[in-house]
């Protein structure tokens, strides 16, 4: 089946830091999140795709976003510009509750390689093998899975101190009612609760699994880039929380974008000096 898109990159897209579920088998990414899927980018108007149907495709590639309008409200100053101008093709997509969770949580002190990396190994060990087109995939390691083999399980993993938190995590999610359909407050509530989810994992959470794009996640990457670029909007601003709110209202109800497009323009240009 296809899929007419405008101003996308699948390969930009899946390859940028938000989502950790996606691999490149050939000219195609695959993955297996609920099903297997494939979907391959033949033309820069067009995606092929398998195992889906065409609106979930859409939903979880940000294909449903205004894109045109959310740039025009963002670019309001010099640098967002050459971030925006950079990051064409670019979207922000939507794995879901638990997919987010567990990769923001294995995001921590660590690198896109390596948290891709883990995900992999954990999915062969606890996830189902189905095949699409010939191509053998294991599914993106579930929450239950994970508690019901225990915390020695996670230990061959070699997360560190991440072991306790992932264990947290399908622990909380176990044992607790949360998903996408509740109110987006109390989904927050419920993620500070879980060992390892602080600001900055919840703020990837609910813009990469959730898609609210009001979210602005502040990684070691993004805060180097407003201490240089956006020094005098922040101000004496210190705090995590009151640096958050100050980048959100200036960017407004797409901040997610602004961040995303800062994101990948500051680590593939290493523009705020090295890591």
């Amino acid at each position: 089946m296809k899929v007419k898109v405008n101003d996308f990159s699948l390969d930009k897209t899946l390859s940028s830091g938000q989502t950790f579920g996606w691999k490149k088998v050939g000219d195609s990414w695959v993955s297996f999140f609920d099903r297997p899927i494939k979907v391959t980018q033949k033309t820069d108007s067009s995606l092929e795709f398998s195992g889906s149907t065409e609106n979930m495709v859409k939903d979880m590639l940000g294909l449903n976003d205004d894109i045109e309008r959310i740039k025009s409200e963002i670019n309001k100053d010099e640098f967002i510009d050459q971030a925006i101008n950079y990051s064409l093709g670019l979207r922000i997509v939507k794995d879901g509750l638990w997919a987010s969770t567990l990769g923001f949580i294995l995001s921590i002190q660590s690198n896109i390689p390596l948290i891709t990396r883990r995900i992999r190994l954990m999915s062969e060990y606890y996830g189902e093998k189905k095949d699409i087109s010939g191509i053998e995939l294991s599914q993106f390691p579930k929450y239950d899975r994970i508690y019901e083999r225990g915390y020695d399980s996670l230990k061959q993993f070699k997360l560190g101190f991440r072991t306790k938190f992932v264990f947290s995590a399908a622990r909380y999610f176990y044992s607790h009612e949360i998903n996408e359909g509740m109110d987006l407050e109390e989904i927050k509530k419920h993620l500070l609760s879980i060992d390892g989810v602080g600001p900055k994992v919840l703020d990837c959470i609910t813009l990469y699994g959730l898609h609210e794009l009001s979210s602005f996640p502040m990684d070691v990457w993004i805060q180097r880039t407003i201490a240089k670029y956006y020094y005098k909007i922040i101000g004496n601003a210190k705090s995590y929380k009151n640096k958050n709110k100050i980048m959100r209202d200036y960017f407004g109800q797409y901040s997610g974008y602004a961040q995303l497009f800062m994101f990948n323009y500051s680590r593939m240009n290493n523009s705020t000096g090295s890591i």
